[in-house]
């Protein structure tokens, strides 16, 4: 495969050392949006966290990964897709990466959609159009690339490639939405394919790992949820939840014995029981649709951004709902389509306008701690990445920021 490029290398530095408190891929550590490390500042008083860099990264959604050290950001400017390596703490440009890849805008800005994973010193980032590639997490070099489309005969969803491949053991698995092999293993050493199974059409989730269980995992695609075996890629199960446009984006929840969903477009949520012959729904709610990249639980209850992108979506609303039953506990206005993440007890949310806001994770009620203004824009998808006291907001612009929120 011929790939026009450019790298630059601009700092050199030591060995990448793994922290414990990193943000390695989508979702963090486990996929589910909860930091590892539990210590977040809530008093601020009159001040505002300190803002440590900032940068201009290209336009497009994909989150922030932290490790060894380094921050890695993709974006898209110049009719080119952009992966960059930061000094995570200064923000110092360690090395960036350019290929040719269309903006692919289609009633929204356009730009770059996965989040790269990043595992034992290599970096995997794939693009909207299909390109995967392995760099060197270090420099920059590409130890090897595939493309979706003309290697595994893939299907572009209508908005782009849009998940996180995930990685486990030897193996590197990304949703292809190929007819013959919609998912696929390969040797993440090199690239090499073993294994494809399903014919499902991609969607706009992330392959996971189930809660418990890393012999198996999840895929949430166009058609609903599918569960696979990691080591043949066998089929073990598959649940119908099919929204307009085909449009599921939200991580699912795996709780163990129960995965929920939840998507927008006229679908709602349903939570998934695995312990029959097949799975089925415990229950349905269409008051519970999250578009983008779904909410995160703290206890019995879940907290996700009810709504989509479009004219009503500055009603949106945050809200708490009782796991077991879809009931809905509490809502509050005030975020658009924005995203949550959690870190301890503490909610942090970045309205698709740009406000951070820390927010209890407490059925007893909305409890907000502080909010802040950290960037201007609009349609900001993308959930902010917290790793090593330092969280990582980016908007569909281009532009990021590193701000300090853990001890002062």
């Amino acid at each position: 495969m011929k790939i026009v490029t450019q790298v630059f290398w601009l700092i050199l530095i030591g060995p990448i050392a793994a922290q414990g408190a990193d943000w390695p891929w989508f979702g963090g550590p486990n996929r589910d949006g909860v930091a590892s490390e539990k210590e977040i500042v809530l008093d601020w008083g009159d001040r505002e966290p300190t803002r440590l860099w900032k940068a201009k990264i290209g336009a497009g959604y994909s989150s922030i990964v932290v490790g060894g050290g380094n921050a890695y950001a993709v974006g898209h400017a110049g009719d080119k897709n952009m992966v960059r390596c930061f000094n995570a703490k200064t923000g110092a440009l360690i090395w960036k990466f350019e290929y040719s890849c269309a903006k692919a805008a289609k009633y929204f800005e356009g730009g770059s959609r996965g989040t790269p994973a990043l595992d034992d010193g290599i970096l995997y980032s794939l693009s909207h159009e299909g390109t995967l590639f392995a760099f060197d997490a270090h420099t920059g070099r590409i130890k090897w690339a595939k493309h979706l489309l003309k290697d595994f005969n893939g299907r572009r969803p209508t908005w782009g490639f849009s998940g996180c491949p995930l990685v486990i053991g030897d193996r590197l698995i990304v949703e292809t939405g190929s007819a013959k092999g919609s998912l696929v293993a390969l040797d993440k050493k090199d690239g090499d394919l073993l294994w494809s199974s399903g014919s499902d059409e991609a969607g706009y989730s992330s392959p996971m790992l189930r809660a418990g269980n890393p012999s198996q995992g999840l895929m949430f695609n166009e058609g609903g949820l599918m569960g696979f075996r990691v080591s043949s890629g066998e089929i073990l199960f598959k649940y119908g939840h099919e929204t307009q446009y085909g449009i599921n984006v939200a991580q699912p929840l795996d709780l163990g014995q129960h995965v929920l969903l939840t998507s927008a477009y006229g679908k709602g949520a349903a939570l998934i029981d695995l312990t029959g012959a097949s799975p089925s729904a415990k229950w349905t709610s269409d008051k519970l649709a999250c578009q983008m990249s779904g909410g995160v639980r703290h206890g019995d209850h879940y907290y996700g951004i009810h709504g989509q992108a479009g004219g009503r979506s500055r009603q949106a609303p945050l809200k708490c709902v009782e796991l077991m039953t879809g009931k809905v506990i509490w809502e509050q206005q005030g975020f658009g389509v924005g995203t949550v993440i959690r870190v301890g007890k503490t909610l942090v949310i970045l309205s698709d306008q740009g406000e951070l806001a820390l927010v209890d994770a407490d059925p007893a009620g909305y409890r907000e701690r502080a909010r802040f203004q950290v960037l201007g824009g609009k349609d900001m998808w993308t959930p902010p990445t917290y790793a090593n006291g330092l969280l990582y907001c980016r908007n569909q612009e281009g532009d990021l920021i590193c701000l300090r929120l853990g001890s002062l």
